[in-house]
Formats: C-alpha cells, sequence, structure tokens
C-alpha cells in the first residue's frame, strides 16, 4: 500500500515499512512522529496502562492517526472497540460516511471497499476537535493490498487501494496543517 501511496500521489515514501510497537511511538518527538500508524489483527489486543496513555499522547498531542484493520474476526472488532474506550473513553466513535472527505480526497469513493465483513459492512471513525484521529476499516483492507489481492475483483482492490490511499492522504494533510500551525506561532 506505502508503494501505491507513492505512485498515485507523487509524494517521496521509503520503498519498505517500518514495523514499531505502541510503546516506542513514546519516543518520537512530537514534530517527529508518524502521521500514521497501520494496526490490524484477528486475535486479542492488550495494552499495558503505559501503552495506552503513549496511544493516547500520540493521538492527541502528536497529532497521529490510527488506521485499524480488521484482519479476520467478530473478536477483533470487539477488541479493537474496547481498545479505543480506554484510548478515548470521553470520544463516542460514529460512522463514516462516504461524503466524508477522508472517503472523497483524492478519490471519490461510491462505496465502501472490503475483502470480508468481518466487524460490518461501515467504517467507524474518533473524532476529536474536527479531525479524525482513528479510522476503523470493518472488512480486511489489507488482504486487498497483497501482492495476489486475496483474490478479490480487481475492481474491489483497487477500491481498497484508493480507500487507503485516501486514508494515508488524510493523515498526513492533517499533519501537515499542524506543523505549519506549530511554526508559524
Amino acid at each position: 500500500m506505502l508503494v501505491e501511496y507513492g505512485v498515485r500521489t507523487g509524494h517521496q515514501v521509503f520503498d519498505r515499512t517500518e514495523s514499531r510497537t505502541i510503546s516506542q511511538l513514546h519516543s518520537f518527538p512530537a514534530e517527529k512522529s508518524p502521521p500514521l500508524v497501520y494496526l490490524t489483527g484477528q486475535k486479542n489486543i492488550t495494552l499495558s496502562k503505559s501503552e495506552i496513555k503513549t496511544l493516547q499522547e500520540y493521538l492527541l498531542n502528536k497529532q497521529g492517526m490510527l488506521f485499524g484493520d480488521n484482519g479476520g474476526s467478530q473478536h477483533f472488532h470487539n477488541q479493537f472497540f474496547a481498545m479505543m474506550r480506554q484510548v478515548l473513553p470521553q470520544v463516542e466513535p460514529v460512522k463514516v460516511p462516504l461524503d466524508d472527505v477522508i472517503h472523497r480526497i483524492p478519490y471519490s469513493l461510491p462505496f465502501l471497499p472490503y475483502v470480508a465483513p468481518h466487524g460490518g459492512k461501515d467504517a467507524w471513525g474518533w473524532k476529536v476537535d474536527g479531525r479524525w484521529v482513528c479510522y476503523y476499516h470493518p472488512g480486511d483492507i489489507g488482504d486487498a493490498w497483497t501482492d495476489d489481492h486475496s483474490g478479490v475483483k480487481p475492481e474491489i482492490y483497487e477500491a481498497c487501494y484508493q480507500l487507503g490511499t485516501n486514508v494515508i492522504f488524510y493523515a498526513h494533510a492533517e499533519y501537515s496543517k499542524w506543523l505549519m500551525a506549530k511554526h508559524k506561532k
């Protein structure tokens, strides 16, 4: 997906992704944090109090964004929502409508693509001060990004690439706005 994002937007990207633990997000200075963290899975999500605090700090104080992708079970769906209740207890998740900016720029999506609707057929988000801090995809979007696209039809994996591009683009745009505002002060 990262390579596709670079091709589709012309933005410079690394040729490989970096894997980090939640605890490692703490070591990034505020103005050098990754704008987006992608989290996927199928099983339990267990965070320590320190990891909850680090993720909360990353989302709220470092202007990061979490892209959650249900990799294969209703259990993961429940675990992800429970995790977010711990991280942002004051923020209620809402369905992300298709006419939201995150579904329109740079690609206007006519439907929410998914590989398998493990967590339903709606995208969910957590918004703070008008900014999406977390976007949750219910249907294994990461499978469409594999080399063989997990056998889904071309129109589905293309729409999945478009959605991934939109979410990454949104996270980078919001992070850039925040950096520019900080530097103007």
